[in-house]
């Protein structure tokens, strides 16, 4: 899913959480589907990232490139690791779980064989109908309340963040719970590739988060951050190694295409040398996703939540 709600100013420069003054932050940022140029925006005062300027049709850059296989070979490790998540803040496999931008649906259909009756929401709805998983077309759709509703790499394509979170919240049943994950704005990697980095995906990630900007954004919208968890194997290990790789190619991202089935945009040879890149790189980016992870400044952020009880929308 990438888009439910109607997007705030394309030429506005103020924070869209906390209202304060945004500067220029990252210039000259490349789409690495349309190799357009876009610029990153960040907030003084919480520090969300918003990427300018806003496309006025973003549909666009989604492309046929963007969709399938995306998770190679991880997908199974992937769908494993935030089942357990959502156990370990639940307690139980049973209740109404909305799987918000649920993509191919692998997920939401691990979900309902763990107990679950699940739902989704997807624009490009494909491997989520083969799957037979209900879906909304958007959130503005879904009826009745959830006891969990998952936002698994959503939430950075959400045009206006703050009103896609107060609107989760008028949806989540008593005692239910919020489990979203996005890229880490303030971690090793983001710091050290700056406009290279891998996961920045402008202009499809229209914001960027950190754990300050989320706990604001998630307060604001009537939410208590109850839970972090600092890494996601697969992401971050690999946005280590293709980050590291992008400066030194013709286009970035020519490994992701590569291991994900892609149709070719550079010579076999600049191939090749990705690939002998990546092996090259494996051991010592595995040892920074783990010293990362371990100083709470990973690839990747999974953020937990839960209703205030005190805030009424």
């Amino acid at each position: 899913m990438r888009k439910s709600l109607k997007s705030p100013d394309s030429g506005s420069n103020t924070c869209p959480v906390c209202r304060a003054i945004a500067k220029e932050h990252l210039p000259a940022v490349h789409d690495s589907i349309s190799l357009k140029a876009f610029s990153i925006y960040r907030c003084a005062s919480c520090g969300l990232g918003a990427t300018q300027p806003k496309p006025k049709n973003l549909d666009a850059f989604y492309a046929v490139r963007y969709y399938g296989n995306r998770h190679w070979r991880t997908s199974h490790y992937c769908v494993w690791r935030r089942l357990r998540v959502v156990r370990l803040l639940s307690g139980r496999d049973r209740g109404r779980l909305l799987d918000v931008g649920c993509g191919d649906g692998q997920f939401a259909a691990a979900a309902r064989r763990a107990g679950w009756s699940v739902f989704g929401t997807e624009l490009n709805d494909g491997g989520a109908v083969e799957r037979r998983v209900p879906l909304y077309s958007s959130l503005e759709q879904a009826t009745g309340a959830f006891q969990c509703i998952t936002l698994w790499h959503v939430l950075e394509h959400m045009p206006d963040p703050l009103s896609t979170i107060r609107l989760l919240r008028s949806m989540i049943a008593p005692g239910g719970a919020l489990v979203l994950s996005v890229p880490n704005f303030s971690g090793w990697q983001a710091r050290m590739f700056g406009k290279h980095w891998f996961h920045l995906d402008v202009p499809r990630h229209c914001h960027h988060f950190d754990a300050a900007s989320l706990k604001v954004l998630l307060e604001a919208g009537g939410f208590s951050v109850v839970r972090r968890w600092h890494h996601e194997l697969e992401y971050d290990w690999f946005g280590w190694i293709q980050s590291a790789l992008n400066p030194f190619t013709s286009v970035p991202s020519v490994l992701f295409d590569g291991l994900t089935g892609k149709p070719r945009r550079v010579s076999k040879r600049e191939l090749i040398c990705s690939y002998l890149g990546a092996a090259v790189l494996a051991p010592i980016t595995f040892l920074l996703t783990v010293m990362s992870t371990l100083v709470r400044s990973g690839g990747t952020i999974i953020v937990a939540a839960r209703p205030r009880p005190d805030h009424f929308v």
